[in-house]
């Protein structure tokens, strides 16, 4: 069996959507768990009024993409668990697929399907990750399949968050994801936890999902601002050998920040650059398993 598990965080009805394009397919032998992140109001009801056949549960506070995602494990009762936002849409039945390809490749600890636009379903979001630069942190997603092996599996060096398969027990040997970043490099972090274990990463290019998020880049918010700052910082942290952490550290201090600031400030975005001198004093302060959200954003969990 196969436990899909997506979070709901104040966002019911493109929830709604994801359950219905589900339920259209018919799909075997499943259990949707939805996660509902501390929203607001309570969509419980309205949920389990239209699709009873869904496991639900509350939290009563945020506990973040990771948190959200883990409290969704611990009510999976399937042998796989297959993550995915509430924003994305099946236009078919890609589980099979992705049981079988894991079924015969158990050094695969998570699979991929690829992801293209739900607005523009030519267009792909997703189709791999680049590893990360040592020391930039930066890295590249593919947007154009890379060559696949003759059942059509492409090795990768990390999964998208949006969608993603690992088998029950990959997740036993590995652990859970962290939840220390909150929002933004969770799914990164727990890729490296599972590569270490001696498991890859892999994309199927026969398998395809729809992601309703945006092409376009709106203005950065402070807390994105913030997230990214923090969690660059605290993955290098986590994941880097000393030298290149030293290296990491003196290119963004003294390149990648006064670039950013630079930034914010011919577009008048003042907020940000607390924002963002707010995730480097973060990472100062706290240990690289720190629960601490920080800043002016404490409150999240308990909004």
């Amino acid at each position: 069996m196969v436990s899909i598990i997506t979070v709901n965080y104040n966002n019911t009805k493109v929830t709604l959507e994801l359950l219905r394009s589900i339920e259209k397919l018919g799909m075997k032998d499943i259990q949707m768990v939805v996660v509902d992140n501390g929203s607001r109001e309570n969509p419980g009801p309205l949920l389990k009024a239209q699709h009873p056949w869904i496991t639900f549960v509350r939290s009563d506070i945020n506990l973040g993409f990771a948190g959200g995602n883990n409290l969704g494990i611990r009510k999976a009762k399937g042998d796989y668990f297959f993550f995915i936002n509430n924003d994305t849409e099946f236009k078919a039945d890609i589980l099979p697929r992705l049981v079988s390809l894991m079924q015969s490749h158990p050094a695969i600890g998570v699979l991929c399907p690829l992801l293209y636009y739900f607005d523009t379903p030519d267009v792909m979001q997703y189709a791999g990750f680049t590893p990360f630069n040592k020391v930039t942190c930066r890295n590249e997603c593919l947007t154009a399949t890379a060559a696949a092996d003759d059942e059509g599996l492409s090795y990768t060096s990390f999964p998208h968050g949006a969608a993603m398969m690992i088998p029950k027990r990959v997740v036993e040997a590995v652990g859970m994801m962290p939840e220390t970043y909150f929002l933004y490099y969770e799914e990164h972090d727990w890729a490296e936890m599972i590569k270490k274990h001696g498991f890859k990463i892999a994309v199927d290019t026969q398998s395809m999902l729809f992601h309703k998020e945006s092409q376009t880049v709106g203005p950065i918010s402070e807390l994105k601002s913030y997230f990214m700052s923090r969690n660059r910082i605290l993955f290098m942290r986590r994941n880097s050998r000393s030298f290149y952490l030293t290296l990491f550290w003196i290119y963004f201090l003294l390149v990648a920040t006064p670039k950013s600031l630079v930034s914010y400030a011919l577009k008048n975005q003042w907020g940000n650059i607390k924002a963002h001198l707010a995730g480097i004093g973060w990472n100062f302060q706290s240990p690289t398993y720190s629960q601490k959200i920080g800043y002016k954003f404490n409150n999240l969990r308990y909004s």
